[in-house]
């Protein structure tokens, strides 16, 4: 008999914050253990002024983010005010920790610009049990330590985000390059205070 895997996202997910924004990327890859069922998932999605990325079990991730599109809904309603990346990303957090006798799979980076207040850029980290952490660039999923190392050397505190979109894909594409399970296939996000773009790049590797 065949044995069945789970399914899962071997993705790469990173998350820069510049001066005037964030960036997000993520791989597309889909597999089955072994198999690659999929090159057009998604691991990075916009919602309003937020971005979110995720690397690890597909039904995981997936639910995680129908989780977090209705507390955000429901709390913008409430609140009749939108709602800050940093109370994002901490019910983010409580839903994970609420779950960690039966973790999500997944490893989370949520980014933005908020809308009220200081309007400055945010970027947190967030592991399967709900920790929380704030971070200038972060990376997750496989061979993140590859693009840390990219992201480590490269970053600087004022980098506009076209020179953080070149650095992430440049990133992706080190990993890309190294890592057969990567892709070439990357969603990036660019936040900023006026607007907010999903696209699909396909590396040169």
């Amino acid at each position: 008999m065949s044995r069945i895997e789970l399914g899962t996202w071997e993705s790469l997910v990173l998350g820069i914050k510049c001066k005037d924004g964030v960036v997000l990327a993520g791989t597309k890859k889909v597999s089955y253990g072994y198999l690659v069922i999929s090159q057009i998932g998604r691991a990075v999605e916009v919602i309003d002024n937020v971005g979110f990325a995720f690397a690890g079990h597909v039904a995981d991730l997936q639910n995680l983010l129908k989780e977090i599109k209705i507390e955000m809904g429901y709390l913008k309603y409430t609140l009749n005010r939108p709602l800050t990346v940093a109370a994002i990303a901490n019910r983010l957090g409580m839903i994970l920790y609420s779950w960690k006798l039966f973790p999500y799979i997944t490893f989370a980076i949520v980014g933005g610009v908020d809308k009220i207040g200081e309007k400055t850029p945010k970027l947190y980290s967030l592991d399967p049990v709900g920790s929380v952490m704030e971070e200038n660039y972060t990376a997750s999923g496989v061979s993140a330590e590859i693009a840390l190392g990219l992201l480590e050397d490269q970053y600087r505190e004022d980098l506009t985000v076209e020179e953080a979109r070149k650095l992430a894909i440049d990133a992706m594409s080190s990993v890309a390059k190294r890592d057969v399970l990567a892709g070439r296939y990357i969603d990036l996000a660019v936040i900023t205070e006026k607007e907010s773009k999903l696209e699909t790049i396909t590396l040169d590797v």
